[in-house]
């Protein structure tokens, strides 16, 4: 293997595991083939064994949804020798370790386990099943540490992350024109794929091994909170690096940006033909998401904006590039040269960065100034325009249909929230899922006061329309019932468990939307203070904002022909 590989791949691992492997809140997995029982419980452990630290939260939620084969060490306890356990040990602070006691394997037949699966727990061993009571859950939500200089500039999130220094430059773009918005998105699949600089492809792929942990460029509309209708749009960068590395990797970072060599016009056609085809496969495979982005483009210029960047609109015209690449390769590849040359300069910069010391985030600062040109100020801002409301229907090669039906409340609120959660785990789950064979379906609620039913791989999408337009009869009926569960469930949704690299993202997110820590506080508030009987006014609103909204499936021409009011085209 070469020298640089070797580099590279201890690189990796070296970031992986600081990435990963939590040192104040994690558990210690015993990795080797071992007896199910030690019967020796003062023996140390085998000199051999390797401990893997996995942050705990992320492994007991892996083992709760079953999507990790993870080997656990069974050991008797000290106290109890007699008494198998699954060894979990969970160090954070002065937390004890958690033992989880189970059948031993020695002795059990096929026949007893499966009549012990099935024999009903007592209630008193179902009272010992730990529950999240409202009680339990703090008032307000925990902020993330966020810190602004030079005139908002710069954001720094000062959080433990290991050593891993993350990095994202938002580059001002709210003045591209609309057909400007889709080369954005080509741009931001090309670079790190094209030559940079004195590197070609295949040297830049191996230099982003060896100097970064990771590199991407992304398309950001973010919605301002105070005005739904209107939107900031940045073109972001975002790298991570161990902190020994940063000024080569953020050297190569800016000349991805700013010396890519867009004029190889085979490998851009390779991957505009990988693009289309990867944004194909997602439609059929996932149309929901597509579905409702197509019908909030309707109603919201962010949507609209991203629809046109990253949706249906975003695959028809890669599908017309494609078509007429020979006679538009020269203006694509200036279009692409040009936005790069516009976008990635120090005018339109604004900084984040999580972690490090102080004197890696003024590295960080000084290594993109300089490596960076200066450029000009954006101009005055081209909002997408709406899409045209109507309800349409979009063929795609499928036997199945995603469906989406979005209106616009016009206020974003906890007892809306609420109100979602019951409908989507009540109502939808039952008429849609159980009974209507779909394999999902919810009721979403944006903080641009967009609300949006939508369903999965759908067999039916007609009668699940029906079913959604019962929705506000079912909030009114559900107005007498208690709501602590779907409280409990829709703050979880709200606030999520996130690692120091997405607390930083979501905290820059909030900034630039303008949503304070005042703003979270009082949701959390409107969330824990909610009625049962207010969701029969929340249920007004919702059905009254469905029934005169946007309707967009995508699926089979007959699933689509049966409901008998879309608009029907191919994709």
């Amino acid at each position: 293997m070469q020298p640089q590989l070797m580099r590279a791949a201890r690189q990796g691992v070296q970031f992986q595991k600081r990435r990963f492997f939590r040192p104040l809140q994690h558990a210690v997995l015993r990795q080797r083939p071992l007896p199910p029982l030690v019967h020796d419980a003062d023996a140390a452990p085998a000199p051999d064994l390797i401990d893997w630290q996995v942050d705990r939260p992320v492994l007991l939620r892996r083992l709760a949804e079953n999507r990790s084969k993870i080997g656990l060490l069974q050991l008797p306890l000290a106290q109890h020798p007699a008494e198998p356990v699954v060894d979990i040990r969970v160090f954070r602070q002065n937390h004890h370790a958690e033992r989880v006691p189970v059948e031993p394997r020695h002795g059990m037949d096929a026949g007893r386990l499966a009549a012990l699966q099935q024999e009903p727990d007592s209630p008193e061993a179902l009272a010992t099943i730990p529950h999240v009571c409202l009680s339990d859950l703090p008032r307000d939500p925990a902020p993330v540490p966020t810190e602004l200089r030079e005139d908002g500039n710069v954001i720094i999130h000062d959080l433990q992350t290991d050593g891993i220094v993350y990095t994202t430059a938002y580059f001002a773009a709210d003045d591209l024109t609309p057909e400007e918005l889709p080369y954005l998105t080509l741009l931001r699949s090309v670079l790190s794929q094209l030559p940079a600089g004195e590197m070609d492809a295949q040297e830049l792929q191996k230099q982003l091994r060896l100097r970064l942990g990771s590199f991407s460029v992304g398309v950001s509309p973010i919605t301002q909170l105070r005005d739904p209708q209107a939107y900031r749009l940045y073109a972001t960068a975002s790298c991570s690096a161990l902190g020994s590395k940063l000024p080569e990797a953020l050297s190569l970072a800016a000349a991805i940006l700013t010396k890519t060599d867009f004029t190889n016009r085979g490998k851009l056609l390779e991957i505009l033909r990988q693009l289309r085809d990867g944004l194909q496969q997602q439609i059929v495979s996932s149309g929901s998401s597509f579905a409702m982005l197509r019908a909030s483009a309707a109603l919201n210029a962010a949507g609209a904006c991203t629809e046109r960047s990253g949706g249906v609109d975003f695959y028809r015209w890669l599908c017309a590039l494609e078509r007429e690449f020979d006679a538009r390769a020269d203006a694509c590849i200036a279009a692409l040269q040009r936005l790069s040359e516009k976008l990635f300069v120090t005018a339109r910069l604004r900084l984040s960065v999580t972690g490090g010391t102080e004197d890696e985030r003024q590295t960080v600062l000084r290594v993109l100034r300089e490596a960076l040109p200066a450029g000009q100020a954006p101009g005055p801002a081209y909002p997408a325009p709406l899409l045209p409301i109507r309800r349409e229907g979009i063929v795609i090669p499928s036997e199945v249909s995603f469906a989406a039906v979005c209106g616009d409340v016009h206020v974003y609120s906890g007892a809306l929230r609420i109100a979602c959660r019951a409908a989507s785990l009540g109502h939808y789950w039952n008429e849609i899922r159980v009974q209507g064979g779909a394999y999902g379906t919810g009721l979403l609620l944006r903080d641009t006061g967009l609300a949006t039913a939508y369903t999965y791989r759908d067999p039916d999408c007609a009668r699940s329309r029906g079913a959604i337009g019962r929705t506000a009869a079912y909030l009114a009926a559900a107005a007498s019932e208690p709501q602590e569960a779907n409280i409990i469930g829709a703050i979880s949704d709200a606030e999520p468990l996130l690692s120091p690299r997405l607390q930083g993202a979501v905290a820059d997110t909030w900034l630039l939307k303008g949503m304070t820590q005042a703003d979270r506080c009082r949701l959390r508030h409107e969330m824990l203070d909610t009625l049962p009987e207010q969701l029969d006014a929340c249920g007004a609103q919702i059905g009254r904002a469905l029934d005169e909204g946007v309707v967009c499936v995508l699926g089979p021409r007959t699933q689509l022909e049966a409901c008998g009011d879309l608009d029907v085209q191919e994709l």
